[in-house]
C-alpha cells in the first residue's frame, strides 16, 4: 500500500499527534484499514499460516497480556482489548501498536504477534479505506474497496455515490492526460486546443460535482469522507490540470467548499475519541469512555463507530446502575447480596461515581469477602498448617501483583482449584515466579474458608 511517512519511533516516549505525518495518517483512518495477509513457506516443511499485520490495521488480543514499551512491562491488556498497528515485522515476534496516554500524547507498545487476531474489516471501514485510497491516488483500490462496501446495505447508497463519482474523475482525468500526450493530435493546434478544452471542461464539472459531494458528506456528519475525497481531488487535479506551457493560460479548478484546516483537526479529534474509548472499554471504565464518545461525535457526528460504541457504552452504565440499586436497597438487610452486587457493577463499569463510593463505604465488609487480613481470628477459622509468615507474604503478593490488572474479586467466586489455575495463568502477567504462585495459592485455600465463616455484618 501506498502509505506516507514512516512508523513511529518506538523509542520515544511521547509524540504530540500533530508532528508525525505517519501518526496523522494513522488517526485520519480511524485505525481502520483492509487487512493483508500472508503465509510464511519454508521449503519442505509444513507450517501454520502467519498473518502480516500492516499499518493501520484494527487487532484483538486473543489472551489477557501485558503491553511493553520499550521491552518493559507496561500495562495490562484484558482478552479483546482492540488495537491499531503502527508496525509488524511477522517472525519477529512481536507487533508494534498505538497506544495513548490519558495527558494525549501516543506511544508504540507491542504485544506478541500470537496474540492477536484481525478484526474483519465492516462496510464502514471498507468505505473509509476506500476514499483514502482515492486521497492517495490509489485508483484500483479505491474502487474495489468502495465497491466492498457497497456489499453491505448500511452503507450501499454512500459507497455507490462515492465509488461513481470518484470513477467519473478519473476516467475525465484519463482523457485529459491522453489529450495532452496524443502528439498526433498536437500537430494540428487548432482541433488538439479545441479537444483539450473539451476534455477539461469535462474533467472540471467532476470536479465542481465532487466538491459538492465532499460538502453534502460534511453536512451529514461524515467529516472524514468528505476530507479524504475533497483532498483526493486536490490531487488529482494537480496532476491533470498542471501548467505544461508557461504560455498557456493556467486553468482555473473549483474550490474547496470545506473549511478544510477546521475539518482535519475534528477528523484527527474523532479519530482520538475512538481510540481512547476502546482503551477506556477494555478496563470497563465505562464513564471515561462516555466522555470520549461525546468528544468524538461533537468533532464528527456520524462517525459510525463511535455510535456502535455509544449503545454498548450506555447499557453498560446503566446496568452498572442496576446493580449499584440493588447494592444499596441490599446493604442494610442483606450485606453478602449488596456486596455480590457491588462487585458485578464495578466489573461492569469500574468508574461509576457512586460504585466507587459505595465500595468505600462497604470496604472493611469487602475485604472479609476479597482479602482478609491475617489476624488471630483469621488463623483460628482458618484451621490451617500454613505459616503465619507464608499466608501474610501470600496476602502481600495477591494484594499487589494481582490487583495491577483487575480488582481484587470475591473469594467464592471459584472453587479453590479454580484458584490456583486463575494465578498460574496470570503469573506470567504479574511476575511472580511458581515459589510465590504457591504462596498466594496457600493464602487463598485459607482465606475462602474464612471468607465463607466471615459474619454478615449489618452496615451502620
Amino acid at each position: 500500500m501506498d502509505f506516507r511517512g514512516k512508523a513511529i519511533g518506538v523509542r520515544s516516549p511521547v509524540l504530540h499527534p500533530f508532528l508525525h505525518p505517519f501518526l496523522n495518517f494513522v488517526l485520519c483512518l480511524s485505525a481502520y484499514v483492509v487487512p493483508l495477509g500472508a503465509e510464511a513457506a519454508v521449503p519442505g516443511k509444513v507450517q501454520a499460516p502467519v498473518v502480516a499485520y500492516a499499518s493501520g490495521d484494527l487487532v484483538r488480543l486473543a489472551r489477557k497480556e501485558t503491553l511493553q514499551f520499550n521491552k518493559e512491562p507496561f500495562l495490562a491488556a484484558p482478552k479483546g482489548q482492540e488495537f491499531t498497528v503502527f508496525k509488524h515485522e511477522p517472525g519477529k515476534g512481536v507487533v508494534y501498536l498505538a497506544f495513548v496516554q490519558k495527558e494525549g500524547g501516543m506511544i508504540a507498545v507491542t504485544l506478541p504477534e500470537d496474540a492477536l487476531e484481525l478484526v474483519a474489516p465492516d462496510g464502514w471501514m471498507y468505505l473509509l479505506r476506500g476514499a483514502q485510497a482515492f486521497r492517495d491516488q490509489r485508483f484500483e483500490d479505491a474502487g474495489k474497496l468502495l465497491a466492498n462496501a457497497g456489499q453491505d446495505a448500511g452503507y450501499k447508497a454512500l459507497a455507490t455515490a462515492i465509488l461513481a463519482r470518484v470513477e467519473a474523475l478519473t476516467a475525465a482525468g484519463r482523457q485529459v492526460l491522453q489529450v495532452e500526450a496524443d502528439a498526433t493530435l498536437k500537430g494540428a493546434p487548432e482541433a488538439y486546443a479545441a479537444r483539450l478544452a473539451a476534455v477539461q471542461g469535462r474533467f472540471l464539472e467532476w470536479v465542481g460535482g465532487g466538491r459538492e459531494l465532499a460538502a453534502d458528506l460534511s453536512n451529514r456528519g461524515y467529516s472524514s469522507l468528505a476530507l479524504a475525497v475533497d483532498e483526493g481531488i486536490d490531487k488529482l487535479s494537480a496532476r491533470v490540470c498542471a501548467k505544461k506551457d508557461a504560455a498557456a493560460a493556467p486553468v482555473v479548478v473549483p474550490a474547496s467548499r470545506l473549511a478544510r484546516e477546521e475539518m482535519a483537526a475534528k477528523v484527527r479529534q474523532a479519530a482520538f475519541a475512538v481510540v481512547r474509548c476502546r482503551q477506556a472499554m477494555a478496563v470497563r471504565r465505562m464513564v471515561e469512555a462516555k466522555s470520549y464518545i461525546e468528544e468524538g461525535l461533537g468533532a464528527e457526528p456520524a462517525r459510525p463507530e463511535l455510535k456502535t460504541m455509544q449503545k454498548k457504552v450506555l447499557a453498560e452504565i446503566a446496568d452498572a446502575e442496576d446493580r449499584y440499586n440493588a447494592a444499596l436497597s441490599n446493604q442494610k438487610r442483606n450485606l453478602p447480596q449488596a456486596l455480590l452486587a457491588l462487585e458485578r457493577g464495578l466489573k461492569t463499569c469500574a468508574d461509576l461515581p457512586q460504585l466507587q463510593k459505595l465500595r468505600e463505604e462497604l470496604s472493611g465488609a469487602l475485604e472479609e469477602k476479597t482479602a482478609p487480613p491475617v489476624t488471630p481470628v483469621f488463623l483460628s477459622t482458618a484451621k490451617t498448617a500454613t505459616p503465619v509468615a507464608t499466608l501474610e507474604e501470600g496476602r502481600r503478593l495477591y494484594m499487589t501483583r494481582c490487583t495491577q490488572c483487575h480488582d481484587l474479586e470475591m473469594l467464592d467466586s471459584r472453587s479453590a482449584g479454580a484458584w490456583k489455575t486463575e494465578v498460574s495463568g496470570m503469573a506470567r502477567r504479574a511476575k511472580i515466579d511458581e515459589a510465590q504462585q504457591n504462596v498466594i495459592v496457600q493464602y487463598l485455600a485459607a482465606a475462602q474458608v474464612v471468607a465463607a465463616q466471615a459474619p454478615a455484618r449489618k452496615s451502620e
